[in-house]
């Protein structure tokens, strides 16, 4: 007996662990192992499980879109989908008697969504809201996912837009927050823990928005960022550009932003448009009159009224025949396990896989480049002028700046 008793402990030392490891397994794609059927498709089924972001399975017009699921031997608990270029919000569905009941939802209208929800073992519906609406169903991709921790590294959980931004980045396409600003949103994001907001005017295809996220969650970015989605087209005259975007509605609309998230810093790109593309220096231009007409009481007074004016301490732009602020993205980081910013903005830059198909000949511009992207002017400051350099929050009070989290 005194035996049982010494053993006894030790039994429930096994039982724990076993316990703890369990909790710990992690949550496996089980898509193959599961039978989808999704109701007058136009493309292809597969397309939406063959991990490639420019194929998308399509559906004719629909009021009730819905993807059923019948799973193998292996439970469900997870669905992450990758819209093509619509996207929907959607339920989750069970059998219980002849009704179907929601068990989890999405209301976000995101490109990458995912939704957890108790373990299915037979059949269950997504259910896609159409708000009385026929719509395009246009799914990327699915995964679906067993019961276990998700690998936020393949499958983004996106927070909200970020109520306040520290550093607000606007830049002209998806990649160019890489290409031309390196390692800052990798530096800000990660290490500083700061709330960075990036705002891209275009995004000519919908891969591309999956790309950019892809890119962002690399690089620390865990809040949504902001698209404008305006038309992207290849000019080097920025009166092409004025054509299709508008200059006071483009005005109007940065300074609405400005406005909404308060950022304490705000970059953009070269005033030359690095190699002279005309939509890099329709946004350079357009982000510095954003900047001083937000704080104008009269301008663009419906945005006034909802945000109020807002004045922002230092705004930078990209480059510059006299640049005032050298940035050093090469630095080791524990926060980054010992990798660069740039090492990681490199990293995120390869997630644009449409773009390292040869027909692009950029690469993030390293230091002493012609786009050296470790070099920033201070175009504007209320905060006087830098003198230390190596951190475009230098003289920015403290106080004034907010915690991501």
């Amino acid at each position: 007996m005194k035996k049982l008793f010494l053993l006894l402990p030790v039994v429930f030392l096994l039982l724990a662990a076993f316990s703890c490891m369990a909790l710990a397994e992690s949550a496996r794609d089980v898509t193959s192992e599961c039978e989808l059927h999704v109701p007058y498709i136009v493309t292809r089924r597969s397309y939406m499980t063959d991990r490639d972001y420019q194929t998308a399975m399509e559906t004719e017009q629909l009021l009730q879109p819905v993807l059923s699921v019948t799973t193998g031997e292996t439970p469900v608990a997870g669905v992450y989908v990758e819209f093509g270029a619509s996207r929907l919000p959607f339920q989750v569905q069970v059998k219980q008697g002849s009704d179907w009941v929601t068990v989890a939802s999405s209301g976000a209208y995101y490109a990458q969504e995912f939704v957890a929800f108790p373990p299915v073992q037979g059949e269950f519906r997504i259910h896609f809201i159409t708000n009385g609406y026929a719509e395009v169903l246009r799914i990327s991709e699915i995964h679906l996912l067993s019961e276990g921790e998700i690998d936020e590294s393949k499958y983004h959980i996106w927070r909200d837009t970020v109520q306040k931004a520290d550093l607000m980045i606007t830049v002209a396409h998806p990649d160019d927050e890489l290409l031309w600003l390196g390692g800052m949103i990798p530096y800000y994001a990660t290490e500083r823990d700061m709330n960075v907001l990036v705002m891209y005017l275009t995004c000519g295809r919908y891969w591309r928005e999956l790309e950019l996220l892809n890119g962002l969650w690399h690089c620390g970015v865990r809040n949504y960022p902001v698209i404008a989605y305006l038309p992207d087209f290849k000019t080097f005259y920025t009166e092409n550009v004025y054509k299709k975007w508008d200059r006071s509605s483009l005005n109007n609309y940065l300074v609405e932003q400005i406005r909404h998230y308060q950022p304490e810093v705000v970059v953009t790109h070269d005033f030359k448009g690095e190699y002279g593309h005309a939509q890099h220096i329709v946004c350079a231009y357009a982000t510095q009159r954003a900047v001083k007409y937000a704080a104008q009481t009269d301008y663009h007074t419906e945005s006034f009224k909802q945000y109020g004016a807002w004045q922002v301490k230092k705004f930078y732009a990209h480059l510059g025949k006299d640049f005032t602020t050298v940035m050093n993205w090469h630095e080791a980081l524990l926060s980054l396990n010992g990798k660069s910013s740039f090492e990681i903005a490199c990293e995120a830059y390869q997630m644009h896989i449409s773009q390292l198909d040869g027909s692009t000949y950029y690469d993030v511009a390293d230091r002493f480049t012609q786009y050296d992207s470790f070099v920033y002017t201070l175009v504007h400051s209320t905060v006087g002028e830098d003198q230390v350099g190596g951190d475009l929050f230098e003289n920015v009070p403290s106080d004034s700046l907010t915690n991501r989290y």
